[in-house]
């Protein structure tokens, strides 16, 4: 995978950014996508965010794996269920998918909000882009990421993480280029401040 060539943005320069795109944004709701592989902190950051945003919802893509690995997202139907009715104003309703099952799980709402942050990985693939007022790619060394993987999910999820999850995350990245679409990167292998927070080491 090439690296992202571009200079990190800090916590602060991405959360100064948002509200001022919330400033101008005359009453529209706006869309922020955050993308990044599995265990480089975009999880955290995306919930940094929205603890520092009023008005604000965040959303994990997880909750909607509807596509399939060959559809190159032409079968998914994330924007059609979660995004239009955000942009229109409206509450939606939907099935959380439960990734040990490979099935749909407990309902959850998505209520309409002012700024909905949407993280997972492939935020940032070509259907999605228009959507996102703000977009942010969360950098990481891979092998960093594989640690903070296995601390989290266990040494018996290794051969998940090296043989599936992370081969399917490179031929994603190798073939969208996510982080040339980023209007902002952010160094998810650092600490840093935030307002209100300690910004603790991200691990999803």
């Amino acid at each position: 995978m090439s690296e992202p060539s571009r200079t990190y943005s800090s916590f602060d320069v991405i959360l100064n950014a948002i509200r001022s795109a919330v400033d101008e944004r005359s009453g529209s709701p706006l869309l922020i996508g955050v993308d990044g592989a599995a265990g480089s902190g975009k999880s955290t950051l995306a919930k940094n965010l929205a603890d520092n945003i009023d008005d604000s919802a965040l959303i994990h893509l997880d909750d909607f794996h509807d596509w399939d690995d060959d559809s190159n997202w032409t079968l998914s139907t994330f924007a059609e269920r979660a995004l239009e009715p955000l942009l229109a104003g409206l509450t939606s309703k939907h099935q959380r998918y439960d990734w040990p099952t490979d099935s749909l799980g407990e309902w959850f709402e998505i209520p309409a909000v002012g700024v909905a942050i949407v993280e997972g990985v492939t935020t940032l693939r070509p259907d999605l882009r228009k959507f996102w007022n703000v977009s942010v790619w969360v950098d990481c060394p891979r092998e960093l990421r594989l640690k903070r993987g296995i601390e989290r999910d266990g040494e018996d999820m290794r051969s998940k993480w090296v043989d599936d999850w992370m081969p399917g995350e490179d031929r994603y990245f190798e073939n969208d280029r996510p982080w040339d679409s980023a209007g902002y990167i952010f160094d998810g292998a650092g600490m840093a401040e935030v307002t209100g927070a300690i910004f603790k080491p991200p691990i999803a």
